[in-house]
């Protein structure tokens, strides 16, 4: 029987690791593997196969709509008109909205890569009588996910 379990690396995993083989779970049964964090940056534009679920376009289209009001209502008392002002209004909306986004998407990847430690998967070769007992300790140590594997 495997116990499968992910941890952050952090001083939980080894204290994880000490309180199983204190419970008489041998130092060859227990495998931590670390995972690789992604090494290239998050793509600027979302396709249409994948997503990241930030959105870089909506400040700028609100900011847009919003301008391109103001210089339609304004256009009427100034020179060029409503149409050209709401145009412009338009133009300089996205603008400064695409401006903010792309600031606000830059320092806001810069923070995840910052705060996100790595993974560790770590498997269990254990009987059955033993697994509640390490998933409890698994759990203490605050575990991500931890799940039984029977191959037979």
């Amino acid at each position: 029987m495997y116990i499968v379990s992910t941890f952050e690396h952090s001083n939980y995993l080894e204290l994880a690791i000490t309180a199983i083989q204190m419970k008489g779970i041998a130092k060859e049964n227990i495998l931590c593997v670390p995972m690789d964090k992604r090494s290239e940056d998050k793509k600027l534009f979302d396709t249409l196969h994948s997503a990241d679920g930030l959105s870089l376009l909506d400040l700028p289209i609100i900011l847009a709509t919003v301008l391109c009001l103001l210089g339609g209502i304004y256009g009427f008392i100034l020179k060029w008109g409503p149409v050209l002002w709401g145009l412009i209004g338009f133009f300089i909306g996205f603008g400064i909205g695409f401006i903010i986004k792309l600031i606000t998407t830059k320092k806001y990847n810069n923070r995840q890569k910052k705060l996100k430690a790595t993974e560790v998967v770590m498997i269990i070769d254990c009987n059955d009588n033993q697994l509640d007992m390490i998933k409890d300790i698994l759990w203490e140590h605050n575990a991500l996910g931890v799940s039984k594997l029977s191959l037979g």
